[in-house]
């Protein structure tokens, strides 16, 4: 069992992502030269472990936070602002 709260550190990387975006002063920054790939990398993991400790067809925590705080559809606004679509 491991001694990190998954979802509060799922959470974290988030809020990390999405913090970077709300006080952003250098915009010029591409995200991939910021710690955002590595972040998302870690939900990412996060989510990987915890399907794996769920009985099947159960959300887990980290999941459920994921379709009800819409991090995808958000991610892909942000990823379009970036590149400019």
């Amino acid at each position: 069992e491991p001694s990190v709260d998954l979802l509060e550190a799922f959470t974290e990387h988030w809020k990390g992502i999405t913090g970077y975006y709300l006080e952003a002063t250098d915009e010029s920054i591409p995200a991939r030269q910021t710690d955002i790939p590595w972040r998302l990398k870690q939900m990412l993991d996060i989510l990987v472990y915890e399907e794996k400790q769920q009985p099947v067809g159960e959300a887990g925590p980290c999941l459920e936070y994921l379709l009800q705080h819409k991090v995808l559809e958000t991610l892909g606004t942000l990823g379009k602002a970036e590149v400019g679509v």
